[in-house]
């Protein structure tokens, strides 16, 4: 029974730290994308393929805490949630049930989004798929997702998870990546630099 409860913390906890630098990755594609164009182009390569690379990370992120196959993911945790429901210190067996319930509705929700982001895991980010070849309109259709469902994905399996949290250690997580925003320095940086060159007149 303890080993079976040791093993919902670490998923717990790695089902956390998932969010927290998939979030971060999130947070910097979109710092990127809305950057003022003209510091970007001062390495425009450079910052492009940052940007994609977060992206692409964050997606990765993403789909692992949704992967059916894996060892751990938000569906495993909510089945151990279920066999160890009554070893929650901080909430009743039967408010552990009804939590994975809400959970399962809640995941249930975001399986456009998941899917989305399956079938671009699965078909260009992480395996060479012909689709996109053979059928580009097919593959963009499929994995269409935009900025504000990616967000919303990360933030309500947050939420999901802390409320796991709670009823197991009696306490939520913060899940912000600490300085997340320093590439901020980078572009104030550039931009000053810019503005000092333009002024002197070069």
């Amino acid at each position: 029974m303890a080993t079976s409860s040791v093993k919902f913390q670490k998923m717990l906890s790695w089902l956390m730290i998932e969010v927290m630098f998939g979030r971060g990755h999130f947070i910097i594609t979109c710092g990127l994308s809305r950057a003022d164009r003209r510091v970007l182009n001062t390495a425009p390569q450079f910052f492009d393929l940052t940007r994609d690379a977060h992206a692409n990370a964050a997606q990765l992120a993403a789909t692992r805490i949704f992967d059916r196959s894996s060892g751990v993911s938000i569906y495993k945790l909510m089945f151990s949630a279920l066999n160890e429901a009554g070893t929650f210190k901080y909430g009743t067996a039967v408010e552990v049930r009804k939590l994975v319930a809400e959970a399962k509705a809640s995941v249930m929700a975001l399986e456009p989004i998941v899917s989305a982001l399956r079938t671009r895991r699965n078909e260009t980010i992480a395996h060479a798929d012909t689709r996109p070849i053979i059928d580009p309109e097919g593959y963009v259709q499929a994995g269409r997702i935009g900025y504000r469902e990616l967000g919303r994905l990360f933030e309500q399996t947050g939420l999901i998870l802390n409320k796991f949290s709670l009823l197991h250690r009696g306490a939520p997580v913060v899940l912000d990546l600490k300085n997340v925003k320093d590439y901020e320095q980078v572009l104030n940086l550039i931009a000053n630099a810019k503005q000092r060159t333009t002024s002197k007149g070069f």
